[in-house]
């Protein structure tokens, strides 16, 4: 049993440790603060908002749409698919800038299926521009058009299976949850630092004045207590209040949204009755979660042999480039 293992057996009581909450609490302290686990009473004061924060992670996960597969196949037969990248191209150089897809794949087993599951992440960044379009029988020239795109395409968190997914993109989701906090705390640290800084350098005012020199006292006393109400708020036993409140609340710190949008095939995003003949229905979900800005997240089905031959074109193309560099 390691150290972390013990406190957590001596602070909570055995119905409550069992292994499944033991592996969490390790994760909430691994991701937040180590010190916490060493507060009496930690585990019992965090068990009910864990479990509430984890089934809000999980309702969040369920509301995901099955895998799509992506392919250059899929780029040239799904709208979404075809919405997401510039080219069909573009789909292996995901598949090849991915660390975890890399390892993965590097961690060799026999597959039961053709494929592999994955989230991908790509972030929106709609164009503005005057583009051409049709207006009863007339072609007006000049028409401001919002053209979809996206950037920043990746895939994480590859598995074998729905199952093994569904339990990975859980456990991503409650980690961002809890990095959210995580980071709210650094910034109160490091408020806490900045008004110490603040204080010693009000005291070498101070100390630099002529004698006789009358110095503003309240100065030194307002910071004395403010500092005082950060160091409070700072006390182990002050964090798991505030962690416990956060994670009944994870809806502040992750949420996933629906999006549909009308786009036609050359991306120009159009306004319901207004579509275009050739325009598309496409729907996909957006996630907002610690850095505040929306990313499209997706569940992708792709396949073993695509993937390994995208890491091999990206390999040639390194040492070609790297042959050119010698010469």
């Amino acid at each position: 049993m390691g150290l972390l293992s013990r406190f957590f057996s001596r602070f909570l009581s055995a119905s409550e440790l069992d292994p499944g909450s033991q592996a969490v609490l390790e994760r909430v302290t691994g991701l937040v603060d180590k010190t916490l686990a060493y507060t009496p009473g930690f585990g019992a004061r965090l068990v009910a908002p864990i479990k509430h924060a984890r089934k809000f992670c999980a309702r969040m996960v369920d509301t995901l749409p099955p895998p799509v597969t992506v392919d250059r196949r899929s780029f040239a037969s799904d709208p979404l698919v075809h919405a997401l990248f510039a080219s069909a191209d573009d789909i292996g150089v995901m598949l090849a800038s991915s660390g975890q897809v890399r390892a993965y794949l590097a961690d060799f087993r026999l597959p039961q299926e053709d494929n592999f599951i994955a989230l991908m992440a790509a972030r929106r960044a709609d164009k503005k521009m005057l583009g051409v379009a049709l207006q009863g029988e007339a072609i007006v020239t000049d028409v401001p058009q919002t053209v979809l795109q996206f950037s920043n395409q990746t895939l994480i968190l590859p598995t074998e299976n729905l199952t093994s997914a569904r339990d990975a993109f859980l456990e991503a989701a409650f980690d961002s949850v809890l990095l959210t906090f995580a980071g709210h705390l650094a910034c109160a640290r490091e408020a806490y630092s900045s008004l110490q800084a603040e204080r010693e350098m009000e005291r070498g005012r101070q100390r630099s004045q002529p004698a006789g020199t009358a110095f503003p006292e309240r100065r030194i006393a307002a910071l004395d207590e403010r500092l005082q109400q950060q160091f409070q708020s700072l006390r182990p036993e002050a964090i798991i209040a505030e962690l416990a409140d956060f994670l009944m609340q994870p809806e502040q710190a992750l949420s996933l949204d629906p999006v549909q949008l009308w786009v036609t095939r050359r991306g120009i995003i159009q306004e319901g009755a207004a579509c275009d003949a050739d325009a598309t229905m496409i729907r996909f979900m957006e996630l907002k979660s610690r850095d505040r800005r929306r990313h499209l997240v997706l569940p992708v089905r792709v396949r073993y042999d695509e993937a390994r031959e995208a890491l091999a074109r990206a390999k040639e193309t390194r040492a070609e480039r790297e042959y050119m560099l010698l010469l």
